[in-house]
């Protein structure tokens, strides 16, 4: 019974840092290139991938509990240059993520109120988010899991009705999106479809950080993120249908928040409100949860004096990591607004699904070290390396593809930047520890 217990607690907190509101808006990014029976062969694709690589990171962070998971892996397996830059690439990764959530947390306020009053109660909200954390608060495990189950519960209700077609009602947003129809007939592209399908998962694997017995990583946390995984491509897959079932194919890729669409066309206020209501709760509480965690980070690289000291300074009797929160909440502030510019906005799916599949294939391929050079700590599942070997080179394939993809200029000139940013960075931090080693030495 314990066991039970274990495993719905871990799944739970597994796919609430999956099934997010920003998911979706990548969720209709897939339209243009699949539809009907390929999209779901690229939610298929994209599951069988997660299953290797949270039993590869399971397996992992079995290694350095409660450790920093990619920052540890890195570092053992390929050197500690290569894992800092690996690790703040992460976080590049997130504050875009950041960026977006707050982006969509505006537009649910602006179809409430307007949009001057919409932007003071935005900056309201995050300035209570940002002062529970600079205070050392965090939200209760039962609080996320409670609006897991609010999202999940919102996302099959609305699909359950969308499906329902004797249901439907005739609104100006089902006919003017019917016009769209004749942009649908793109070619099938699973080389872009399915690293974004690949970011409907994304942060299952941060319930390892609420494993409490190391046995737990032997049979209840890969049981747990294994069962994360099929319900998030099934509740997924049933909305994509959803979506599928009420709106033309060619306008759905220009919808950032397709579930308030199907509310909309329920034609109901009571309805429209409660979707907006328990949206913005779940936005801000993963806008939260992914604060936390990149300050966590920062914080660790500042400990370790990877980065400047001032990142590790604690604050208040909770010793709160204030300054990296900070960092972190001006970064994500500067990002916003470049979401509402549509040259920027169109790209994000793009980044964003790069960033995964590339930080997913770095795992499997620490994986590969440790198990090549026969390392016994922890646990060890019954994986093939030449199952994870296949995994990690499909990953680099489909980054790929999402990168030399003809119509990705624009994300193409970002990671460029992105890259030469990290590799600046990178020197600077390495030439500045240096110093001070060698000054401390003198």
């Amino acid at each position: 019974m314990k066991s039970a217990s274990e495993i719905l607690k871990l799944s739970a907190i597994a796919i609430g840092m999956a099934i997010t509101i920003s998911c979706n808006t990548i969720l209709v990014s897939l339209f243009p290139f699949v539809r009907g029976s390929t999209l779901l062969l690229s939610l298929i694709a994209a599951g069988l991938c997660m299953a290797v690589v949270v039993l590869c990171f399971s397996e992992l962070s079995s290694k350095f509990p409660g450790a920093i998971g990619i920052r540890a892996f890195s570092k053992y397996a390929f050197g500690n240059r290569f894992s800092v830059a690996a690790t703040l690439f992460y976080v590049l990764m997130v504050l875009l993520i950041g960026g977006l959530e707050i982006y969509l947390c505006h537009l649910l306020l602006v179809s409430l109120f307007s949009p001057v009053l919409a932007g003071f109660a935005l900056l309201i909200l995050l300035g209570f988010v940002l002062f529970v954390n600079l205070r050392g608060y965090e939200l209760s495990l039962q609080l996320q899991i409670l609006m897991t189950v609010g999202v999940v519960l919102m996302m099959c209700w609305l699909s359950i009705w969308a499906q329902n077609g004797a249901s439907l009602i005739p609104t100006m947003s089902t006919l003017s999106t019917a016009a769209s129809a004749a942009n649908s007939a793109n070619d099938i592209d699973f080389l872009n479809a399915v690293p974004r399908a690949l970011f409907l998962f994304i942060g299952i694997e941060w319930a390892v950080l609420h494993v409490t017995r190391h046995e737990s990583f032997q049979r209840n946390l890969p049981i747990a993120l294994m069962l994360a995984v099929v319900v998030i491509a099934g509740i997924y897959a049933q909305f994509a249908m959803a979506l599928e079932a009420r709106f033309a194919t060619g306008a759905l890729a220009h919808f950032a928040l397709p579930h308030l669409e199907l509310a909309r066309v329920l034609n109901s206020n009571l309805a429209k409100g409660l979707v907006v209501i328990i949206s913005l709760l779940a936005v801000l509480s993963s806008f939260n949860v992914g604060l936390s965690g990149a300050a966590r980070i920062l914080y660790s690289l500042g400990r370790e004096a990877e980065i400047p000291a001032w990142f590790a300074r604690l604050h208040g009797e909770r010793l709160s990591p204030r300054n990296a929160m900070l960092f972190i909440s001006a970064c994500v502030l500067i990002i916003a607004p470049l979401m509402s510019f549509e040259t920027f906005n169109s790209s994000l799916s793009q980044l964003l699904s790069f960033h995964l599949a590339l930080i997913y294939a770095c795992v499997l391929l620490a994986w590969l070290v440790f198990r090549r050079r026969k390392d016994h700590r922890g646990v060890r599942h019954a994986m093939h390396p030449i199952l994870v070997f296949c995994t990690a080179i499909f990953l680099l394939i489909i980054a790929g593809g999402v990168f030399f993809s003809p119509e990705n200029q624009v994300m193409r000139g970002i990671l460029i930047g992105e890259v030469c940013a990290l590799v600046v960075t990178n020197f600077f931090l390495f030439r500045f520890k240096n110093n001070k080693t060698q000054g401390h030495r003198a």
